[in-house]
């Protein structure tokens, strides 16, 4: 657990292969129902799917109103003590950063992500529960690694290819 303590959170962890960005073009799976093994809270419902397009009060009530309540229950859940706290600044930092230039860079080798060989009980948290949960609370399908699509690791974070 000190890789995710010292990380700050590593907020999404996709499959192996892990995606880019997601697309505007995929479709949305709704809140309830998101691909994965991992079933989300049915606690807040998103109305609207994520968009970069979107003007930025709407991405600021999909964050309050959907991510922060059902991210912080995951988190709170595995580590109560460490994440009794869990909030913006947990994956925004306290300057409000996007989250790729906050959270820690990943690196690919070979196809797959390090983290998954180096800190394995960490990686499969961030893939079973938080990728699945972050995915449905922003209203997109979670990375599938059958088709390199979906919301996975590069969501939040950079990929540096080794």
């Amino acid at each position: 657990m000190e890789w995710i303590r010292s990380a700050v959170f590593v907020s999404l962890f996709g499959f192996l292969g892990c995606s880019s960005t997601p697309s505007a073009s995929a479709p949305a799976t709704p809140a309830s129902a998101p691909s994965g093994s991992a079933a989300p809270s049915a606690s807040v419902e998103t109305q609207a799917h994520w968009d970069h397009a979107l003007p930025k009060e709407a991405k600021l009530a999909i964050m309050k109103n959907a991510v922060l309540p059902r991210m912080k229950k995951v988190f709170v859940e595995h580590e109560p003590k460490e994440f009794a706290e869990f909030g913006c600044k947990t994956c925004h930092g306290p300057n409000f950063q996007d989250p790729d230039d906050f959270l820690p860079k990943l690196t690919l080798k070979e196809g797959k992500i390090t983290a998954f060989a180096e800190k394995p009980e960490d990686a499969k948290f961030m893939a079973e529960k938080v990728v699945p949960e972050m995915a449905a609370a922003m209203g997109l399908p979670a990375y599938d690694p059958a088709t390199h699509k979906g919301f996975g690791c590069a969501g939040c974070h950079t990929i540096e290819t080794q």
